[in-house]
């Protein structure tokens, strides 16, 4: 990972690893949701929140109030960032059930924003190398099959 943190890239754009990829513009946050070619799934609700799935529909990674978090053994750990010997390295830190409880309801939130924002024509959407109609089905389509109740990979590998 980096050493300095900065602002996002154009995922639009440059997230060539999100063979499927689309922007659209919600309350004047761009918000990028992309698929990799195994199925998982990325959304990007501006810079802060980030959520990263596996292709099992669990959440594996999460950016979230300034603070990078990972799955672990069904969990999430915060990763915090330590400098030792010239090098930056991640510590993982215990998060509390309200912590979690917290990411998960705006996870949840974001969702609900997803599907309304899914359920027009697809013309608000900005999509790369790909018909926008198709797009939105893949969206469509992931979104249903989300369970309720968003499981924590056992670990944040994609």
């Amino acid at each position: 990972m980096a050493k300095q943190q900065r602002d996002r890239e154009d995922l639009l754009r440059d997230g060539h690893q999100m063979t499927s990829r689309g922007e659209t513009t919600i309350d004047a946050i761009a918000v990028t949701v992309g698929f990799r070619a195994g199925g998982q799934a990325s959304l990007y609700c501006g810079a802060d929140p980030v959520f990263q799935f596996n292709a099992q529909h669990q959440l594996r990674r999460v950016y979230f109030a300034n603070e990078r978090f990972a799955a672990e053994s069904g969990r999430l750990v915060r990763l915090d960032r330590e400098q030792l010997g010239g090098k930056v390295q991640f510590v993982r830190c215990e998060v509390p059930p309200t912590d979690v409880q917290a990411i998960l309801a705006s996870l949840r939130g974001w969702i609900d924003i997803l599907r309304a924002a899914a359920s027009s024509d697809g013309t608000a959407w900005r999509v790369a190398d790909e018909p926008s109609e198709r797009f939105i089905v893949q969206l469509r389509e992931w979104m249903d099959r989300l369970p309720q109740s968003i499981a924590i990979a056992a670990g944040p590998g994609a």
